[in-house]
């Protein structure tokens, strides 16, 4: 008999393979400020910031980097074995350990992004955009009390929308799997195997 195939979650593991190939070249999000004054690229792959020319390592994120790296790309070859043999036994563990991985990496990037923008709003009285372009007056303190605006420019960059078709189509995976009852198969092909070696 011809095995069948979710199409959705063949879709899916090679949008998040694709994904994480980009995400080492090109942002999640970008900011910079003034002329070259401060840049940062973010992703949950890979994660750049330059201070006056100077690139600074943060050896936590680099960690974190690394480990979501890892995530997805076993979230996204687990999909793809999963999606060309549903109707294995071992199948629906493949979908419920990958199909959530994408979807979280998204998740956590957007709230770590607010979260870090609200806190340097709440503590220095610094305003940072996620989206456009505005000016900005630093904190005096810093300053030692001379006014300084900077322009920041903040935008989301192509990957950032991969990573949400990736999560969508994993999404319609684990919906599909169900809908195309690829569980009942399993156990009507074992049933029916065993009746024919009897």
């Amino acid at each position: 008999m011809k095995e069948k195939i979710n199409w959705f979650g063949l879709a899916a593991g090679i949008v998040i393979i694709a994904l994480v190939a980009v995400s080492f070249f090109i942002p999640w999000w970008q900011i910079s400020a003034g002329e070259n004054l401060v840049e940062a690229r973010v992703s949950p792959v890979n994660t750049y910031f330059n201070f006056l020319g100077d690139t600074v390592t943060v050896p936590l994120i680099s960690a974190l980097n690394l480990a979501s790296v890892l995530s997805l790309v076993a979230g996204g070859l687990a999909i793809l074995i999963y999606s060309l043999t549903p109707t294995k036994s071992y199948s629906k563990h493949l979908l419920g350990f990958s199909y959530r991985k994408p979807l979280i990496a998204l998740l956590l990037f957007v709230g770590v992004l607010f979260a870090l923008t609200f806190v340097i709003q709440s503590v220095f009285s610094f305003h940072v955009p996620l989206y456009g372009s505005e000016i900005s007056t630093l904190p005096t303190t810093l300053t030692n009390g001379t006014t300084i605006e900077v322009s920041l420019s903040a935008e989301f960059k192509w990957p950032f929308w991969l990573a949400v078709m990736a999560a969508g189509l994993c999404i319609a995976t684990r919906i599909y799997h169900k809908k195309a009852n690829f569980a009942q198969e399993f156990v009507s092909n074992t049933v029916s195997s065993t009746k024919t070696t009897k």
